[in-house]
């Protein structure tokens, strides 16, 4: 369904991850779609770019604000401002084929925030983090040429020196990558959010293509669509559950009981 109405993204893997429960397969939309229900802004979905390739989760891996990590594609290079949007990440790991790499130092972990060395080993032993106790190394383990990955953490370091990145214009950032051991945490984008579904009212009536209210039919949260437009600002997607939620419950109260 991700790819049937996607008109935003300019690809979307077949072998994309959620980041939700995998449970969620647009059951409400088709239940909506079987009594004439109207769609709405189905085309927009909203990737998580920094997502485990495999399984989709966000909390694994070292947990840091994402000014301090370095993002590099299958060939070691960097291909965008890592400080930037999910969408504009999202996009930019697409065009790089999907899977990339965020590297860092041990530095890093004075920045962690629900990590472990205890996580860290773990995810070492389990394959989901990979850890050197030099660049070249962690090069040959997620297999990237050596020299490309030191010539792009040398120039990276450079640049926080100089205090301006000169190729994607960085935002923010002030971490070295110099002292071992050094990670690598593979990632790509997953599904996170989507911003259309079944059509609403103020009511929470789900309506059909005419307009009309389907007789008791309601819809709140992410199944009904059109609430954010092309995009979820963070957060948003609790108040309109809790919101909608109530409105709908109230609604089906008044006209049934």
């Amino acid at each position: 369904m991700l790819q049937q109405y996607n008109t935003y993204w300019t690809e979307i893997a077949d072998d994309i991850a959620t980041s939700n429960t995998p449970a969620v397969t647009g059951d409400g939309i088709l239940l909506g779609q079987s009594v004439g229900a109207e769609l709405v802004g189905m085309g927009f979905s909203q990737l998580m770019p920094v997502s485990d390739p495999v399984t989709g989760a966000l909390f694994s891996g070292l947990q840091v604000p994402p000014a301090n990590f370095i993002m590099v594609n299958t060939e070691g290079k960097r291909f965008v401002d890592e400080y930037g949007s999910r969408d504009k990440l999202s996009q930019a790991a697409i065009d790089n084929r999907g899977l990339f790499y965020l590297i860092a130092d041990d530095n890093i972990k004075a920045t962690t925030y629900n990590t472990n060395q205890e996580k860290i080993d773990a995810q070492v032993a389990a394959g989901t983090l990979f850890l050197a106790d030099t660049l070249e190394d962690l090069a040959h383990q997620i297999n990237i040429d050596p020299t490309v990955l030191v010539d792009t953490i040398v120039k990276y370091n450079s640049y926080v020196d100089a205090g301006f990145d000169p190729e994607f214009d960085k935002g923010g950032f002030d971490l070295k990558y110099e002292k071992a051991p050094f990670y690598a945490i593979p990632r790509k984008p997953a599904a996170h959010h989507t911003m259309g579904g079944l059509k609403i009212d103020t009511k929470a009536h789900v309506l059909n293509k005419s307009d009309a209210i389907i007789n008791g039919l309601y819809a709140a949260g992410e199944v009904a669509g059109g609430l954010h437009a092309g995009n979820r600002l963070g957060g948003n997607s609790l108040t309109d559950i809790f919101t909608f939620g109530r409105i709908a419950a109230d609604t089906a109260i008044q006209e049934h009981c």
